[in-house]
């Protein structure tokens, strides 16, 4: 009797065969759920992910990153917001936050570090 396991019908290339995805759970993260590869961010990146942060957990108009330097954890950033807008612009009210992010972007912590008026003359960090 002939063994007719390893035969194809003729009409497809059994090269050519198509391979789906199954529908179980995979190795790969997920962007559409918030999911992420857990690969180290970059410098761009980070000052990306600081402004961010500080639109969304400050809720200020944003002025600047001024700062970021990279930690063991991740990423510390300083920023800029204006937190009282006023004319002439020298009496704004800047407020200088430290956001700390971890290795992925997401921000860990935020802290405000100082106040001042724009037109005051200030010392780098």
């Amino acid at each position: 009797m002939p063994d007719h396991a390893n035969e194809h019908d003729g009409d497809t290339d059994p090269a050519e065969t198509n391979i789906t995805a199954s529908d179980g759970p995979t190795d790969q993260p997920d962007p559409s759920k918030g999911e992420s590869s857990g690969s180290t961010i970059g410098l761009g990146d980070a000052q990306k992910h600081a402004r961010e942060a500080a639109t969304n957990l400050i809720e200020h108009e944003f002025e600047g990153v001024i700062k970021i330097e990279s930690t063991d954890s991740g990423w510390r950033t300083v920023v800029e917001v204006i937190e009282r807008g006023a004319v002439p612009d020298t009496q704004d009210i800047i407020g200088r936050y430290e956001i700390k992010l971890d290795t992925t972007g997401s921000a860990t912590s935020y802290e405000l570090l100082e106040r001042y008026r724009r037109g005051e003359m200030k010392e780098e960090l």
